[in-house]
């Protein structure tokens, strides 16, 4: 292991990484909790990458029950849990890197966890950022986030007995309980001799600093200004955090190195479930991507599955999700690889090019790396999964490569790929089905507003108008096509599907009710994909209740009930399938069919 190649770690049922590094001085990052963990995700990577980069031994890591470690949101004593998480990856980074000082570092109810946990540990230093200042404040604001969130028709509310449903996680009332004992005012010990806490405008950690002050402890306090669009979404997310810059360097003072990194390479770490064994991978070319295979104990014959990225969302998935449908998966016999495209979530960065990027032509060659590493475990075929931006590469991979052998396609933002764009880029280009807008038509309101050339306005007659040419274009394409045998319009995505289908892939196409993804649709294939519909091989559902994202939990167990269908329907047929039939799509596809040597997909 080179000093500058963080390698995944397994301590304690914990899954997480070690950034090594020549310092004595380590540090534990105390990651914040659900939609704002998924959301921070690719910074806080950078934020390690940065503190190793200055000498000091990084290990972050998911509590138990969160991200890739063991355990589910649901289990008991979570609050316990997460507190022994802290202490386990700071005896863990003692262990294996030999530092003689431990600083702990928490982000929002990361900090809270972080501060409870610092004696125990032993930490001699503790940097804070935007920290509650007790579980009753994180309750208080997690409890109001959830209620402010839009949620679909016919979903549950998002506070109920059962808990408190935010961005696809669950805090049961166990654990609102538990956290609702902790409070930092009545702490009776400085919890480390150095404090760092670094705060929000709006935030409350004054009170906070003054009373570790009096404890002893020396305490430093600096604004937090990236604080908002750090945390916001993953769209929204930044790298350039000057408050992580600011923590590196307060955590680098009079450090003294040891002139040698001492972390050690270990073999890779297995996770052992029930009825699966879960192993990180190293894929691709220079092994810069990033992927979790969950292989079942006792295999069936069924094809691997291959989850691929939900827009810029990391590997974990939305609410967890893509964690929770390998872990089912493997239950059943059938393995899975969770993997992070290029410029996502735990890969690396793509050169020439900015991370968070989605849409990007280039990532079905990431996907086929994928491919590669389920042949590699004895994985010949594979059904690819992908939500919005994930659908598409999805798609394009089963274009490509003939051993996808099945498409489970969620709310599929576009059909084609292209140079990439940002995730809020895609949202705000998005529009609706014509019939969403048509009524609205009669509305004097509206008018006024296309014809001032209000931006919102303006952007749905632009989409509208851009549907309808698109339609003549691939229309006329495949009237030359059936004339010349040639000529389909590149983004001919009807054309597409029909050479998957012909090919023997199975496809399911799933889409949450009155999706603004159902737009595409309708510009692809008619309304309410009426022709689509009329494919053989290919069958379309409707989620009921269902957000974009399928953060809402009685949507994503449909979309696992309809996946396991998928599977169930390609059975023991999926060698079959493959024999004699060309790897690609026919000719006349023109840039549906993937030129290997360029990396080229349609735009």
């Amino acid at each position: 292991m080179t000093p500058d190649a963080p390698a995944p770690v397994l301590f304690e049922g914990c899954f997480g990484w070690l950034h090594p590094a020549a310092g004595r001085r380590g540090v534990v990052l105390c990651a914040p909790y659900g939609g704002e963990a998924l959301a921070t995700h690719r910074a806080w990577r950078h934020f390690a990458e940065g503190l190793a980069a200055a000498g000091l031994p990084v290990l972050r890591f998911d509590y138990p029950g969160t991200g890739d470690s063991i355990g589910q949101e649901g289990d008991p004593a979570r609050l316990d849990a997460w507190l022994g998480g802290v202490r386990s990856a700071a005896a863990h980074l003692r262990a294996v890197t030999g530092v003689e000082e431990v600083a702990l570092v928490g982000l929002r109810l990361g900090a809270l966890l972080a501060t409870a946990a610092a004696r125990e540990v032993g930490a001699d230093a503790l940097a804070l950022l935007a920290p509650f200042p007790s579980g009753r404040a994180f309750l208080q604001e997690l409890r109001a986030v959830a209620l402010l969130a839009e949620r679909p028709a016919g979903a549950p509310s998002a506070v109920g007995p059962e808990g408190i449903d935010s961005a696809g996680f669950r805090l049961t009332p166990e654990t609102a309980e538990a956290l609702r004992g902790l409070d930092l005012a009545r702490t009776a010990e400085a919890p480390a001799r150095r404090v760092l806490i670094l705060d929000r405008p709006e935030g409350r950690a004054g009170a906070l600093a003054e009373r570790f002050r009096t404890l002893g402890a020396v305490v430093e306090e600096a604004p937090f200004p990236d604080h908002t669009r750090l945390i916001t979404s993953v769209q929204h997310a930044i790298l350039d955090c000057s408050a992580f810059e600011r923590v590196t360097a307060w955590l680098a003072q009079d450090m003294a190195s040891t002139g040698s990194d001492r972390a050690v390479e270990a073999p890779t770490p297995r996770l052992r479930l029930a009825r699966a064994v879960e192993r990180p991978l190293r894929l691709g070319p220079g092994a810069g991507l990033f992927g979790i295979l969950c292989e079942p104990v006792a295999a069936a014959e069924r094809p691997a599955v291959l989850l691929l990225n939900s827009g810029a969302t990391p590997h974990s998935g939305t609410g967890r999700m893509s964690v929770r449908l390998a872990r089912r998966l493997g239950a059943r016999g059938i393995a899975s690889l969770r993997m992070d495209l290029g410029g996502l979530g735990d890969s690396a960065s793509k050169p020439g090019r900015r991370d968070g990027l989605i849409y990007c032509r280039d990532m079905v060659e990431d996907a086929q790396a994928g491919l590669d590493a389920l042949a590699a475990a004895g994985h010949d075929t594979a059904v690819a999964v992908g939500l919005c931006a994930g659908a598409a590469v999805a798609l394009h991979v089963a274009l490509a490569d003939p051993r996808v052998v099945g498409l489970a396609l969620v709310n599929p933002g576009r059909f084609v790929l292209g140079d990439g764009v940002t995730q809020e880029e895609a949202i705000g280009s998005a529009v609706k089905p014509t019939t969403a807008y048509l009524p609205r038509l009669t509305e004097p309101a509206v008018w006024r507003a296309i014809l001032r050339q209000d931006r919102k306005a303006a952007r749905v007659v632009r989409g509208l108008s851009e549907r309808a040419a698109r339609r003549l274009r691939i229309g006329a394409g495949r009237l030359r096509a059936g004339l010349t045998g040639r000529g389909y319009a590149r983004d001919d995505v009807l054309h597409a599907f029909q050479a998957l289908a012909d090919r023997g892939v199975l496809t399911l196409m799933a889409h949450s009710e009155d999706d603004v993804t159902l737009g595409e649709l309708e510009a692809q294939a008619g309304v309410d994909g009426g022709r689509l519909r009329r494919m053989g091989g290919l069958w379309m559902e409707r989620l009921a209740g269902a957000d974009h994202s399928l953060m809402e939990r009685g949507a994503r167990e449909r979309f696992a009930d309809l996946l396991d269908d998928l599977l169930d329907r390609i059975g023991t047929g999926a060698a079959d399938a493959l024999r004699g039939k060309d790897p690609g799509p026919p000719e006349g596809t023109g840039a549906l069919r993937v030129n290997h040597a360029t990396g080229n997909s349609p735009a």
